[in-house]
């Protein structure tokens, strides 16, 4: 949905855009959250070494169009039914949002190293958790005092029950949890190195398509394949 989105922006033969994208499992306290954090290219790539910008993220229609997509794909492998998806769609809050942080340009190294550690960051952070072992705990079990992202507030777990809630969010053997479509994918940059062209630096083109006229298109787009009838999923 990410690629047909940033091409309705980019209606050109050739334009393919680029995204990394990290599927996660846990929340703030190592609850199970399942979500995905993504660096999508802000426009496509062209084939003729040039990158063109899309106008602007509609936010409210890519949440649209993800939840169109996982709840597909979930009555195709037979975890919901038409009844569960009416259900949920009749919700006030769905339970998919979609969050678009700020644009991060070329130049901004800082900004580009910290977003690539935050999407691969692990599910806890030591410098908010504190160890204290069963012979300095009131009821003699070890324990582990976690503190949330925003210092906002703290939690205390039995270390075991800590331990046993963290190796649920480690990946099964050969599962891969970062993910790389259309230009940053393993096939593209293998066709590039062999062309010798990889290091090229594409010319950014700003996008003629007005932010009305881009969303006029998405309209369309949406109206035609994602309006959703449960019956036809």
């Amino acid at each position: 949905m990410l690629s047909a989105y940033l091409k309705s922006a980019v209606p050109y033969d050739g334009a393919v855009p680029g995204a990394s994208i990290a599927v996660q499992t846990y929340g703030d306290f190592q609850n199970f959250n399942p979500h995905l954090h993504a660096i999508v290219s802000d426009g496509c790539f062209m084939d003729d070494d040039s990158f063109q910008m899309a106008p602007g993220f509609i936010l409210e229609n890519l949440e649209e169009a993800f939840q169109y997509e996982v709840l597909k794909m979930l009555k195709k492998e037979e975890k919901i039914n038409d009844a569960v998806i009416e259900n949920m769609l009749s919700w006030h809050h769905t339970g998919f949002h979609v969050y678009i942080g700020d644009r991060i340009y070329p130049d901004d190294k800082a900004g580009l190293g910290n977003l690539a550690n935050y999407i691969i960051r692990a599910c806890f952070s030591q410098e908010r958790m504190i160890y204290i072992p069963a012979e300095e705990s009131t009821d003699g079990i070890a324990k582990v005092v976690y503190t949330s992202k925003d210092r906002k507030s703290r939690k205390v777990f039995n270390a075991l029950d800590w331990l046993a809630q963290l190796v649920t969010h480690i990946p099964n053997r050969y599962e891969q949890t970062v993910r790389y479509y259309g230009f940053y994918s393993n096939k593209s940059r293998g066709l590039r190195k062999k062309a010798d062209t990889d290091d090229n630096i594409p010319a950014i083109i700003p996008n003629e398509l007005s932010s009305k006229e881009f969303r006029q298109n998405w309209a369309r787009f949406i109206a035609l394949k994602l309006h959703f009838v449960p019956e036809s999923v």
